[in-house]
């Protein structure tokens, strides 16, 4: 009795929770540093999927590197064309936001743009949150031709208590016209605290109160054999401070061997007087499901600082 029991909770377990994860480590050379180079572990990213039953599915995700809690999230799925989700997730702004590290194609990962809009390389925007938040959303797929995702979020980052009483508005629409062809725009209306926006100006003045924050994109993604594209376009407004940038990233595959890609990207970020523009370039080579190496260039140029000559190495494992 006690083997038939022990049998069904293991079939259970198997038949419902899916446990992931991956690992990325790699060497580094930046012309501008001090050191000028280093090894690194990167992420080190433990999910584990628990799918209750065909409406309940509860997700979590950890970084064993930073010992912190990335995702926790309870959804609830009444038809494919709305579902509700409940919990600390990504925040639903542009296409590159929910794209998982595992798969992106350049090893600085996210664009200039989208670390300073949304995934918490600038103080003014959830600092540290890597592109997510706590709140609620609803999501789904409108027929063949649409997917929507609608949140209501705190606006302060991961694993934080909201910092002020204004809730953020985060939307993403992305419709499907052709096979293959994704065009998405996408908006976060929403306030900060007025105390991250002197640290960011270097001001010495106390200040209190909200400031308006807002975030607006648009962009594509084209997918073809052997040809993935995908571009977008950024603005922000930080009260009297506006900022704009964008990327485009594009990947061939398979060239001249199996599962040997070519990736590059451009990106560029303008702060008000201050511009950053990024070129980069790169092979990746899938040695086994989830598993790569991956090496590239990059060259940036920033107006206030300079310009830094980088080459990136990195090895993923994944299960």
């Amino acid at each position: 009795m006690g083997q038939v029991k022990l049998g069904q909770a293991v079939d259970y377990v198997k038949n419902h929770i899916t446990v992931a994860g991956y690992a990325q480590l790699g060497w580094e050379y930046h012309d501008q540093s001090d050191p000028k180079h280093s090894f690194a572990i990167n992420r080190i990213i433990l999910t584990a999927d628990y799918q209750i039953n065909d409406r309940w599915r509860a997700f979590a995700m950890g970084d064993f590197k930073s010992f912190s809690l990335h995702e926790l999230w309870v959804s609830f799925k009444v038809a494919p064309w709305m579902q509700w989700k409940v919990g600390q997730f990504k925040t639903p702004y542009t296409l590159e936001n929910p794209i998982s590290p595992s798969v992106m194609e350049m090893i600085t990962q996210m664009s200039l743009a989208g670390n300073f809009m949304v995934a918490g390389a600038s103080p003014l925007m959830m600092p540290g949150g890597a592109g997510r938040d706590i709140g609620i959303s609803v999501l789904g797929d409108i027929g063949r031709w649409a997917s929507y995702d609608l949140a209501l979020m705190n606006g302060a980052g991961r694993n934080r208590w909201d910092d002020n009483s204004w809730k953020d508005f985060a939307g993403r629409l992305t419709l499907h016209p052709l096979k293959g062809l994704d065009l998405s725009g996408s908006v976060i209306i929403g306030k900060g605290r007025l105390n991250s926006l002197a640290s960011y100006l270097g001001s010495d003045v106390e200040v209190k109160g909200n400031y308006t924050r807002n975030r607006y994109a648009a962009g594509f993604q084209l997918k073809t054999t052997p040809v993935n594209v995908r571009g977008e376009w950024m603005w922000g407004k930080d009260d009297h401070l506006k900022t704009n940038g964008g990327y485009l990233t594009a990947q061939v595959s398979n060239i001249g061997v199996k599962n040997l890609d070519l990736v590059a990207s451009y990106d560029r970020l303008n702060l008000d007087e201050d511009k950053i523009n990024r070129y980069q370039a790169g092979l990746q080579y899938w040695f086994f499901k989830k598993c790569r190496i991956q090496a590239g260039y990059a060259y940036t140029d920033h107006k206030a600082v300079g310009h830094e000559h980088s080459i990136l190495t990195q090895v993923q494992v994944g299960f």
